[in-house]
């Protein structure tokens, strides 16, 4: 089941180097860390959904979810860890505006397939 995370304002910057580092690399994926619990329903073929400037923004396919596992960032050189990382690829971006207040955690998916990118 596809989810839906909030990239923090004080994160948009890096953010922006990652997205912009791995369209400039093929075969490379981006990766979620959740810190505290890992999203039950979630599995390899769903989306992870952005909200991003107050709106859904983006989402990406998980390819792979690893539990208890540390990870650096090979734009920022920062390590990341936590219950698990969900590591990502396919970046799509939404044409259709679905606003959302940011949030921490995560949410499952809330609007129709209608008004999806799928």
């Amino acid at each position: 089941m596809d989810i839906v995370v909030t990239i923090p304002k004080h994160e948009y910057t890096n953010d922006d180097r990652e997205t912009k580092d791995f369209l400039e690399t093929e075969g490379s994926c981006q990766f979620w860390v959740f810190k505290s619990r890992k999203p039950a329903k979630l599995a390899v073929g769903d989306r992870v959904h952005f909200v991003k400037n107050g709106r859904v923004e983006s989402s990406m396919k998980v390819i792979e979810i690893r539990e208890n596992v540390v990870q650096v960032c090979n734009t920022t050189g920062r390590s990341w860890g936590g219950r698990c990382i969900v590591f990502m690829n396919d970046l799509q971006y939404h044409e259709t505006i679905i606003e959302s207040k940011g949030f921490q955690g995560f949410r499952y998916k809330w609007w129709g397939d209608n008004d999806d990118i799928d």
